[in-house]
């Protein structure tokens, strides 16, 4: 297994976690995939659920996941200490919202923070905020640092991807967000939450 599965919670939870202990997130989520067969690992069932594991990260954190018909979604991550686990991780994730989580998607967001900051600033905005327009200058701003060429020319290069293979779109798109519209000649991109459907930018 080398895909996960985001529920909402994740990211959220993890994105103002240190440096450290998001690489050790990352490799306790490898450890997993390779192992997540192996009865001796780690990865305890949460008392009074079947389907939800609790995976301990370090001696403060736990990454809690749900396994279902042979998915593992990423729920959040827990304070080894909270004790409503359980009652947040019985909440459904709709299918058609989950973003698919690859652990190489997943190291270049939360390891080498690559638009990281991006998503960090979606994470942000008000819950009621339905849509949202930037110049591609504020997001370079945001990111602190410049868009490759490409992104200012071709529309593929903003197009939505459950994948997990493009980093920039892992990023809106584990934060919530769909691109719904590009347009280069006035620089602005034009994003919306994901629970409206858009499919593609364009």
């Amino acid at each position: 297994m080398r895909t996960f599965l985001l529920d909402d919670g994740f990211l959220p939870s993890s994105i103002d976690l240190p440096e450290e202990t998001r690489e050790k997130v990352v490799t306790q989520l490898r450890l997993f995939a390779r192992s997540h067969r192996d009865r001796d690992f780690r990865a305890l069932r949460v008392e009074g659920s079947r389907r939800i594991l609790s995976l301990p990260v370090d001696d403060t954190y736990r990454i809690v996941m749900r396994r279902e018909n042979g998915d593992v979604t990423l729920l959040f991550i827990a304070d080894n200490n909270s004790s409503s686990t359980l009652v947040a991780s019985e909440r459904k994730t709709s299918p058609s919202l989950s973003v698919a989580a690859p652990l190489d998607a997943l190291e270049t967001l939360l390891v080498e923070e690559k638009y990281l900051l991006l998503a960090k600033h979606l994470l942000s905005i008000p819950v009621a905020t339905k849509d949202l327009e930037f110049r591609i200058p504020e997001i370079e701003k945001i990111i602190r640092a410049h868009l490759p060429p490409e992104a200012r020319r071709f529309h593929n290069w903003w197009a939505n991807q459950k994948s997990g293979k493009r980093a920039q779109a892992f990023a809106w798109m584990a934060a919530g967000w769909l691109v719904s519209k590009v347009d280069f000649n006035s620089g602005l991109v034009k994003f919306v939450r994901q629970n409206l459907k858009v499919e593609a930018a364009g």
